[in-house]
């Protein structure tokens, strides 16, 4: 063989690999170690790592004027103890984490790895291994875990249900309020798509909240109120809040879901008594104009007794003159109709109704109860103006509620205006206006206007200025115009008098 192949190869020293070996040693984040696995591990070499780790120098340990048993942490060092027997028994390497206390006094956590290099001829393993300070990562371990644990409380604790589930859907974590809600446990519920928890109804909305949310950019949350299926098969109202979890893989999702069976029910308790309280208010305010209903009625029944004696008098005369009789019946049967309609409109008013919405013409409805409180302006000597709105919209609401609030209105209006001495024909206002979101309703009157102290307790119940009032008028109408999803306001006017108004929707269709 050629011998120009062979190159000369540097041979290095049992010295300068020593040295090689100490700097690697020291630049470890630790130190390496050297033992018998007898009791507290005598140690024969430790690198210079082992002052920054426990405080103890080099010479001190590899002396064995101080065992590493020595400062083990009492509650670890048998638990540590027999983890090594074992592996060294086995001839396996060990990994264990422990508790030491460093000669300041300073508890520190270690992770420690070694294995069995060898053994002495009396049986005794020989270990090699490597102690690192791992007391940074393990106070971060117990600051999550407390975090953790404390979060988890505040899930259990809460009210609403708190369900996570997977980008699929499927559940993975169910707590208390979501068990006693649905009826499932986790075990039972867990990998099972999230649409359990609402009826089939409701999977296309519940599958658009969820779709949703996993495809929108700017994460806020998204939900709605929909219904929701106990395991028993019952159903009841939640509301649904649907948010995506930030994770390195693949997003999860919180659902918050709260029960509004006890809010509906709540609603339903003071919408039922609203309603009783607006029929005590119908009742009394027609109580109150009791006069002008009997004067209103009064006339066509008057007209209705001279129109029949015409006729009685026209049958005896033996020359009947049919025209004249047929006039006369005519007559009596306009006055006996138009005092039906007096009627009519004081029975509906009285009549005990649940409330509903439904599609209303405005003019019909102003047109209605204009007539209606006619009856009291003739009485007061006003004359209350119809001003009516071209091409109004139909709007959404309970008519016989709302002609009670505007018959309210003109009636204070009215009052307001005698207290004000206004003189005999004055004139009283019932303003309809198209806007944009339906329509504006307003009553303008030349009464006192409203004093900033009356204004202050306006709309609470049981206030009134009136000797006979029950202050309950402005109270149920503020109420009912709520209801409505409007909010019944008021301005003093610029000369005198005051302007209530309030807004209803337009029509889009029966509630």
């Amino acid at each position: 063989m050629n011998e120009t192949f062979f190159q000369p190869v540097a041979i290095e020293t049992d010295s300068s690999h020593s040295d090689r070996l100490e700097t690697l040693l020291k630049n470890l984040p630790g130190m390496a170690y050297r033992c018998l696995n007898l009791e507290h591990w005598p140690m024969s070499f430790v690198s210079e790592g082992c002052y920054l780790l426990c405080g103890y120098h080099r010479h001190e340990i590899e002396s064995q004027a101080v065992l590493w048993g020595d400062f083990t942490h009492p509650d670890d060092i048998d638990e540590v103890d027999r983890k090594v027997r074992a592996a060294a028994t086995r001839e396996q390497p060990f990994e264990v984490e422990y508790r030491i206390i460093a000669r300041s006094g300073t508890v520190k956590w270690v992770w420690e790895r070694g294995r069995v290099i060898d053994f002495r001829d009396d049986g005794v393993a020989v270990l090699e291994g490597f102690i690192t300070d791992i007391t940074d990562r393990k106070l971060v371990e117990t600051a999550l875990k407390q975090a953790e644990a404390f979060a988890q409380a505040v899930v259990e604790s809460a009210v609403e249900a708190v369900i996570t589930v997977d980008d699929q859907g499927d559940i993975q974590t169910f707590n208390h309020a979501a068990r006693r809600m649905f009826g499932h446990n986790l075990e039972s519920a867990r990998n099972k798509h999230s649409r359990i928890l609402v009826p089939t109804s409701h999977y296309r909305e519940f599958d658009h909240y969820l779709m949703a949310c996993r495809d929108q950019t700017d994460r806020h949350t998204l939900g709605g109120d929909l219904s929701g299926i106990h395991e028993d098969g019952t159903e009841f109202p939640i509301h649904l809040s649907i948010s995506e979890i930030q994770t390195d893989s693949k997003p999860n999702y919180v659902l918050l879901i709260r029960d509004l069976t006890s809010q509906r029910q709540a609603e339903k308790e003071v919408r039922e008594q609203r309603e009783v309280l607006a029929h005590v208010d119908r009742l009394n305010t027609l109580g109150e104009m009791a006069a002008g209903i009997a004067h209103e009625i009064n006339q066509p029944l008057t007209a209705i007794s001279m129109y029949a004696q015409t006729g009685i008098r026209l049958i005896q005369n033996h020359n009947i003159n049919k025209e004249r009789l047929t006039e006369a019946l005519d007559k009596l049967s306009h006055q006996a109709h138009r005092a039906g309609l007096v009627i009519e409109r004081m029975q509906e008013m009285t009549r005990q109704r649940d409330s509903h919405q439904e599609v209303t013409d405005c003019a019909a409805l102003l047109t209605e109860v204009h007539k209606l409180a006619e009856v009291e302006a003739h009485l007061r000597n006003f004359i209350i103006v119809l001003r009516l709105d071209s091409e109004l919209p139909s709007i959404n609401c309970d008519p016989i509620q709302i002609q009670q609030v505007i018959l309210n209105l003109l009636r204070n209006g009215m009052e307001s205006m005698k207290a004000n001495h206004c003189k005999l024909g004055s004139k009283i206002i019932l303003q309809i206006d198209t806007i944009s979101a339906g329509v504006k309703i307003s009553i303008i009157d030349s009464g006192l206007g409203i004093s900033r102290q009356l204004a202050k307790q306006l709309y609470q119940p049981f206030n009134s200025t009136k000797e006979s009032g029950m202050g309950l008028g402005l109270s149920i109408s503020s109420s009912i115009i709520a209801a409505h999803g409007g909010k019944l306001e008021f301005v003093n006017n610029k000369a005198h008098g005051a302007t209530f108004y309030f807004t209803l929707p337009q029509a889009t269709g029966i509630d």
